[in-house]
């Protein structure tokens, strides 16, 4: 079944696009990212039909045949693939992997319009050819450049760059150059026309068209100032072509390239990636979404936050404010956010991020109302807990802030930390792995030492929301609980009791309310595992594996919140049931929905979504 993240969503891509193609004649869009997702739109379709990664990330190397019913791959591994655009199925595949492949990352390919051949252009200058029935290759062919080859209406001649980024129109039977004027300024991509009667060749610098009849140079445009031409787009009739550049496409009459009109795209860093269908030009970002003017989107989700009503999604360097169903401010943050942290009344925001100091906001408006400091930047880990916010420092030790009294505290020697939700008691762990508890807001014993089940080091701590109650996993990843009610009360010191013992090492604790759960995160490579434990019962009642490596608990009711994709924050129960997804949309709009569907959006988010 597919995930509830797949549904409202505007697009299949979390990064950058960096190659499409178009066929008019069948409809058929295919789009391509850096991470190497392929999706195919057919005719009828709002959405990609079909979505699937052959390889390794596409830089430019995708065509469709004529008539949409094959789509050709090739990626920066060296691999190159014809599959079957229904079903994803490959009629020929060749395979390239490590050094030997990345030396030959393809850059462009074609297929014949029959059907029988492929052919690629890579980035070792080899023009390389294929018979796709028996996956011969037949041509290999030193000397060439660009980032384009294209076949003719006929699929007898190829067309091509050599190393100076002049055409090259080469017949496949005789193996012959045929004649082309030279260009005074020099291209890297070249393409027939769609009534196959020209050459379209394109280079930073201008484009030019050139008669296939007689190689002969009929129309040409010099791009004076801007930033370079990235590519070239036809429009479907053929009556019209479009420069994309970085900020702009602009429009020029076939045959005679005489400008139309210049519009900006609105596509962030884009790559090139650009078609003309029947909805215009759309040219792709870095944020994964085709665009044609307007707002970017928020882009991929890079950390989640969140406890109550309170969910916080960091999109690189800004973070999106949900409480509730409904978005609200955007903290700017002006670096990439490494970590994000509400505050249990929704009052305050802490935020991590790349080279930049420990900082405080309004979760209402957005506004500082707390800057750590210059050796902040860099801090190992953050916690806010009322008026009292906490970091491990990288060099070591731990420091803290009661923003209630103005007053600043620092130890050299703690190891690890974890600050109670309410901001009441602030958990240490010493050189020798034992325990302490302190009142923050003066740095004296809280209660008495807690004494461990066993003479091993504790390694992780936290606290159990709105419980006097404490969670520690040690350096035999032995789970253990202490009951610090009594205490606190009479001043008798807590004694640990074991709940479980892990067999790989997790990485982050939480402690859930009404102190019958606990959940443990495992790192298992470019993923994690979730485990939710009972503690009275002393078992796993609950396991979540593959879930992103940044997924975080809610402690005040156990979701389990994960980035997803198209710009989208996850929520997750303990057994696995995804529940609720909030997505933010090109355009500065947003939508939530669950399993039954939208629970609320913004005024325009229909026209985001394309309904």
């Amino acid at each position: 079944m597919a995930s509830l993240a797949d549904r409202f969503c505007p697009n299949v891509h979390d990064a950058p696009i960096t190659a499409a193609a178009y066929d008019p004649w069948s409809g058929v869009l295919a789009s391509a990212d850096q991470s190497g997702v392929v999706a195919l739109t057919r005719a009828g379709e709002s959405a990609p039909g079909l979505v699937f990664t052959p390889g390794a990330g596409v830089s430019g190397a995708l065509a469709l045949i004529r008539g949409g019913s094959l789509v050709a791959v090739g990626d920066d591994e060296g691999t190159i693939g014809v599959y079957r655009v229904d079903n994803g199925e490959p009629v020929f595949q060749e395979v390239r992997e490590g050094a030997r492949g990345r030396v030959r990352a393809m850059r462009g390919v074609a297929v014949s319009p029959e059907g029988g051949r492929v052919a690629s252009i890579a980035v070792d200058g080899l023009l390389r050819i294929w018979d796709i029935a028996n996956g011969r290759r037949e041509i290999a062919w030193q000397g060439f450049g660009g980032q384009t080859v294209d076949f003719d209406a006929h699929g007898q001649r190829v067309l091509c760059l050599d190393a100076q980024g002049q055409p090259r129109l080469v017949d496949l039977i005789s193996h012959q150059g045929l004649p082309m004027d030279r260009l005074q300024m020099p291209a890297d991509r070249a393409s027939f026309s769609l009534d196959g009667t020209l050459v379209l060749a394109a280079g930073p610098s201008g484009l030019a068209l050139l008669r296939l009849v007689d190689g002969r140079m009929i129309a040409s445009f010099a791009a004076r100032g801007g930033s370079g031409i990235l590519n070239v787009v036809q429009r479907p009739d053929g009556q019209q072509v479009g420069a994309v550049s970085n900020r702009s496409v602009h429009v020029f009459s076939m045959p005679d390239l005489q400008p139309v009109e210049s519009v900006r795209h609105g596509a962030p860093e884009p790559s090139g990636a650009a078609w003309w269908g029947q909805e215009g030009i759309r040219v792709g970002g870095s944020d994964g979404l085709a665009h044609g003017g307007g707002e970017a989107a928020a882009g991929p989700v890079t950390a989640v936050g969140g406890f109550g009503a309170i969910r916080l999604a960091a999109h690189g360097d800004r973070v999106q404010v949900w409480t509730g169903d409904r978005r609200g401010r955007a903290i700017e943050v002006g670096a990439p956010v490494v970590e994000v942290h509400a505050e249990r009344e929704g009052r305050y925001v802490l935020v991590r991020a790349q080279g930049t100091t420990l900082r405080l906001f309004d979760a209402r408006t957005g506004q500082v109302v707390f800057d750590a400091g210059g050796d902040t930047a860099g801090v190992a880990e953050a916690a806010v807990g009322g008026n009292v916010v906490a970091a491990r420092m990288q060099a070591g030790g731990i420091r803290w802030w009661d923003l209630g009294k103005n007053r600043a505290w620092e130890l050299l020697w703690p190891t690890a930390m974890a600050l109670s939700h309410g901001g009441t008691w602030l958990g240490l762990v010493t050189p020798r792995g034992a325990l302490k508890i302190i009142e923050p807001g003066s740095g004296r014993d809280a209660v008495p030492d807690p004494r461990p089940a066993a003479d091993v080091p504790v390694r992780l701590l936290t606290f159990v929301n709105r419980r006097p109650d404490l969670l520690v996993l040690d350096a035999d990843n032995v789970l253990a609980h202490y009951d610090l009610s009594r205490s606190a009360r009479d001043g008798t010191p807590a004694q640990a009791r074991d709940v479980l013992q892990f067999g790989a090492t997790p990485d982050r604790i939480w402690g859930i309310t009404g102190g019958q759960f606990a959940a443990v995160r495992i790192p298992d490579g470019d993923a994690a595992t979730m485990m939710f434990v009972d503690l009275q019962r002393q078992a796993v009642v609950g396991e979540l594996a593959g879930v992103h490596p940044h997924a975080e608990v809610d402690a005040e009711n156990g979701l389990v919140l994960e980035p997803a994709r198209s710009g989208a924050l996850l929520e997750r129960e303990m057994a696995g049931a995804e529940r609720r997804v909030l997505r933010s949309l090109p355009g500065g709009q947003w939508v939530a929905f669950g399993t039954r569907g939208i629970l609320d959006a913004s005024d325009a988010a229909g026209g985001a979504l394309g309904r």
